[in-house]
């Protein structure tokens, strides 16, 4: 059999994620291919977690097949660790989608503006350079830096102090860096519950997210670990992407927004135009609050159809401070400059660095094999 670019990309994931569970590569590949990786011995069903994982022998492969550019990561069978990862590997699977490299072995591949780096990847090495900070990873998109934290019930509390140096210690590529920070979950409602708490202080040092929502002075955008997820980060990958898509939507009815109002992005017929796609939930809040000083209530608010129907018409129009206008599918043409996709491989031979293909023995159906591989 011939190795296809979704076959590899699986193992890749199950490489960098180490614990993925099945149903979310459904996009990705079939159940028939992902058991033919495990009878090939490259996979295996952790059965007690019900996640897939990546064997020596797939580590190796991979290894070859990408000439050592792949995280050498400890693995343990610890149950609140196969859960961690299996949290991040659902934001590194929304990354995925949004056609953001997600295969990056160090800080140094951030350089590219479409990219995520998953900190286990560096806190394996011997050394662990992040301390006791808790994000998951760091993307790049566009102009901006990001601190990525998936939340979730019983999360626990966050070291302000360490989160910050972490993350600009390893996001300190000069003078005038973007930095934000993306809290995600499996959708925004499920985020925006957990950030409810707060107040809740038992020491100085260690808070509840609830409170660094309200306290950090960094932006902290949302994000749902699905469809909707991904198309906002493909739209978040373009620079300037708040004053692009003002100018697509308004076009030539755009106004710029008054120089003291710098939550809007731009103004239309005398309302404020605000773009809300990057789910700054804090910027809307401040958006809205400034119009309702001017009077000029309500704003016009830019979304995507599942930001407005999960979290921004009840926030926001049912309380009459906003009417939520959806980016169209032709807006999103325009501004990626091709029609706006979510990314899935595609099922042509994968072809090595040097052009080469990856052939394999002609596998038979698990059944005819004894089973597959399980751990």
């Amino acid at each position: 059999m011939l190795f296809t670019v979704r076959e590899v990309d699986v193992l890749r994931l199950l490489c960098w994620c180490q614990n993925v569970k099945p149903e979310d590569l459904n996009k990705i590949s079939t159940e028939t291919e992902r058991e033919n990786l495990i009878a090939l011995g490259f996979a295996k069903l952790h059965e007690r977690s019900g996640t897939l994982t990546i064997t020596e022998s797939g580590k190796a492969f991979l290894h070859v097949l990408l000439e050592g550019e792949v995280p050498n990561l400890a693995f343990s069978y610890r149950p609140e660790l196969i859960e961690r990862r299996v949290r991040l590997s659902r934001v590194v699977l929304t990354a995925y989608y949004a056609g953001i490299n997600v295969f990056t072995t160090g800080a140094s591949s951030l350089s590219a503006r479409s990219s995520l780096f998953l900190t286990s990847v560096t806190r394996n090495s011997g050394r662990n350079s992040w301390g006791s900070a808790r994000v998951g990873a760091i993307a790049h998109l566009g102009n901006t830096y990001y601190a990525v934290h998936y939340i979730c019930p019983g999360i626990g509390r966050m070291a302000v102090n360490d989160e910050l140096k972490a993350f600009h210690n390893h996001t300190n590529f000069g003078v005038g860096t973007n930095r934000a920070f993306l809290f995600a979950g499996p959708t925004y409602n499920d985020v925006i519950e957990e950030l409810k708490i707060y107040g809740e202080k038992k020491d100085t040092k260690l808070i509840r997210y609830g409170d660094v929502y309200r306290g950090l002075t960094s932006p902290i955008h949302l994000l749902s670990c699905d469809e909707t997820g991904a198309r906002q980060l493909q739209i978040m990958c373009v620079p300037n992407y708040r004053e692009k898509l003002a100018g697509l939507m308004l076009k030539g009815a755009y106004q710029p927004p008054p120089d003291d109002a710098p939550a809007w992005d731009g103004m239309f017929n005398g309302s404020p135009f605000v773009v809300g796609v990057d789910m700054n939930l804090r910027r809307i809040d401040a958006a809205v609050k400034f119009a309702k000083k001017k009077d000029c209530l309500p704003i016009l608010l830019a979304a995507l159809d599942g930001q407005g129907d999960a979290v921004l018409l009840s926030r926001y129009r049912d309380a009459g401070d906003a009417k939520v206008y959806t980016v169209t599918e032709k807006v999103l043409t325009k501004l990626f400059d091709r029609k706006p996709s979510i990314y899935t491989p595609p099922r042509t031979p994968y072809l090595t660095g040097k052009g080469d293909v990856i052939d394999a023995p002609l596998i038979k159906t698990a059944g005819k094999t004894g089973g597959s591989h399980r751990k």
